[in-house]
């Protein structure tokens, strides 16, 4: 089937140019087949974290790093409140990485509570311990105790 260009005559052979007779009735219908295809389709397959299934590998990773990141932007922006929503995210979604602590511990430094971000730090330095990253853990403990030294 060979494409009708709008200045052509009609195909339908009334005397007209194509964008002056069928033109708007043949957008119409392919609009048309276009729309009842996409409700045909299969949607696409829904992500359950119910019974163990869950979001591929690659999407928590990326779910991960945007929250993470996300919360360091946010902190440099001086936007704390919305920081400390994408901190408790983290606590939510990944509460066995030190990340939201981690977050929470910057931005209460940010805020200027050396206590509270201490806690924070002490905290994402434990759950790095667990997780056998010493050198992680031996830093944020280094930060906590700089912001808030342990009694001697």
């Amino acid at each position: 089937m060979t494409k009708v260009g709008r200045n052509q005559p009609c195909p339908c052979a009334s005397g007209k140019k194509y964008k002056q007779c069928c033109l708007a009735a043949d957008h119409a219908s392919a609009r048309t087949a276009r729309d009842a295809q996409r409700r045909n389709q299969s949607p696409p397959p829904a992500t359950n974290t119910v019974l163990g299934w869950g979001p591929d590998a690659d999407d928590v990773s990326e779910r991960l790093v945007q929250l993470s990141n996300g919360a360091v932007d946010l902190i440099h922006d001086g936007r704390f409140d919305e920081a400390e929503r994408m901190s408790g995210q983290l606590l939510t979604e990944f509460p066995d990485l030190p990340d939201g602590h981690m977050r929470l511990g910057h931005l209460h430094r940010a805020r200027g509570n050396p206590k509270q971000a201490a806690e924070h730090l002490r905290c994402a330095a434990a759950i790095a311990r667990t997780d056998h990253n010493p050198e992680l853990a031996e830093s944020l403990q280094s930060e906590a105790d700089m912001l808030d030294p342990p009694p001697s």
